[in-house]
């Protein structure tokens, strides 16, 4: 009867069997789907009240349940996702109360994924400011999201909407970032993670588990603490440094290092207009009028090709008289890779390392960095043997060290595992290897050595020494590294 539109016929048969056996729940069923097609009447014209009543009428009927149910709820929350898509708008001063109504009535239910929780999921999503958004997230739970959630798509226009997932995932930090609600931010923070190392694509939650991070810290000092570690993994992110920038606010030369390595960092640039914006906002406050210019140009730029509006800022700068006076200047004024290179290095260690030998085929370079410390590295330069550098490092929960920085040295005058000696090669005619003589000293010199400098019994020479270990003497020795007559 419902289906041919005599819903309310249905519905008064249904009340009346009902009423002769309250407690059976064939009779229940059948008045609840009756009051499904109510609610979904309601949800059509936009009749908040019925909606509420006859929710609630759905509600008392206390042999149904999900679990068996299910077909009924789902519909039923599907029409509560459409009556808020098309009767609940952003401008309503009611808004919020209606929604906290809907969802007090729908919390009580536990669902699974489907079209209807996703629907009512992307309905939601809009009221960015709605107070209960945490507890909805809790109560939607994000692992219902679905695999269609999880793709994107194009419209109309061809341009690519980000994901349902993201944005649900992005809603639920900036929810958590108003509540500053630290014990369900960390609860969270392993959700974040994991989409993350599961969805490489998506651009902004690595931005949002970064924001999520500075809320634990309580003033920079320890957000830095708890962002460097992540930051160093992220490196080439954009948003890591945009981050950065709006922790390192009291330090402007920083901020603005920071902001620089962002732009420079291969990404596309429809995402970097608030980077931009930032820059350029920094250069109108230094007088570097010529280089904002550059940046307001590339922000006006992007958006045109997008189709968007204009950002405030830039559509206010680009009507000031001094703005076309200016030349755009791409120049970097300062050098942001070794600022920045230095804040990852915040509380690395530091060591003077000595390059003992590299191979060739793999480009790792064997280091003594440390009084019977060794390692092998693969740097992102070229380097030598006999090669000087010092390193900003850290070692993982397997004692490995991670090289974070380096810079080419002159080799220090006191360290005890790395010299300059002078003395006499020591070689028997029947013998490839070679002894270098130096007081109390005798370094041995491998054949490479001998042939690649030409060494002769008796020669004198000053030689670069470092303390290696020998793996068939299973022992440490002083090792000749390179050699000049």
């Amino acid at each position: 009867m419902c289906k041919e539109g005599q819903v309310q016929e249905a519905y008064n048969l249904a009340k009346a069997d009902l009423a002769a056996i309250p407690t059976d729940v064939w009779k229940q069923r059948a008045v609840g789907w009756a009051l499904y097609y109510m609610i979904k009447a309601d949800s059509e014209v936009g009749d908040y009240a019925k909606l509420l009543e006859h929710i609630d009428e759905l509600k008392s009927l206390d042999q149904l349940t999900i679990a068996n149910d299910s077909m009924i709820f789902d519909n039923v929350q599907f029409q509560i996702a459409n009556f808020i898509k098309n009767h609940i708008f952003l401008t309503d001063i009611e808004a919020s109360s209606k929604l906290s109504t809907l969802f007090s009535k729908l919390k009580d239910y536990e669902f699974k994924s489907s079209k209807g929780h996703s629907f009512l999921l992307q309905t939601i999503l809009k009221f960015e400011n709605w107070s209960e958004m945490p507890n909805f997230f809790d109560w939607w739970n994000l692992d219902n999201l679905t695999t269609e959630d999880y793709t994107p798509y194009i419209n109309q226009k061809g341009q690519k909407i980000m994901t349902l997932a993201e944005r649900a995932f992005i809603a639920n930090s900036k929810a958590l970032l108003r509540l500053n609600d630290l014990g369900r931010i960390e609860e969270f923070l392993p959700k974040m993670d994991n989409l993350m190392n599961n969805h490489k694509e998506m651009m902004y939650p690595g931005y949002f588990y970064g924001k999520l991070l500075l809320a634990l810290g309580s003033n920079s000092d320890e957000a830095l603490k708890v962002i460097i570690p992540f930051a160093r993994k992220k490196a080439t992110e954009f948003w890591v440094w945009q981050l950065l920038s709006d922790v390192l606010t009291n330090d402007e030369d920083k901020q603005l290092a920071c902001l620089l390595r962002a732009i420079h960092c291969l990404t596309q640039e429809t995402f970097l207009g608030k980077v931009h914006i930032k820059l350029a906002n920094l250069y109108i406050k230094r007088g570097l009028l010529n280089s904002a210019r550059f940046h307001i140009d590339a922000v006006t730029r992007c958006y045109a090709s997008q189709g968007w509006r204009l950002p405030n800022e830039i559509a206010c700068w680009i009507h000031q008289p001094w703005l076309n006076s200016t030349t755009p200047d791409g120049k970097d004024p300062i050098d942001y890779k070794s600022i920045t290179d230095a804040i990852l290095c915040d509380g690395a260690e530091e060591c003077i390392a000595v390059v003992t030998y590299v191979d060739q085929n793999s480009h790792k370079a064997f280091i003594v960095y440390g009084k019977e410390k060794r390692a092998v590295q693969k740097f992102r330069f070229k380097v030598h043997t006999g090669k000087t550098l010092k390193l900003y490092y850290i070692t993982d929960n397997e004692g490995r060290m991670k090289v974070l920085n380096s810079t080419t040295i002159h080799l220090p005058s006191d360290l005890d595992y790395a010299k300059f000696v002078e003395g006499n090669i020591d070689k028997r005619e029947d013998k490839e290897f070679a002894f270098l003589k130096s007081g109390s000293i005798s370094c041995f010199v491998s054949p490479n050595i001998v042939r690649k400098y030409g060494l002769k019994n008796g020669d004198k020479v000053k030689s670069l020494i470092v303390y290696d270990y020998d793996q068939k003497k299973e022992a440490w020795n002083w090792v000749c590294v390179n050699v000049k007559k």
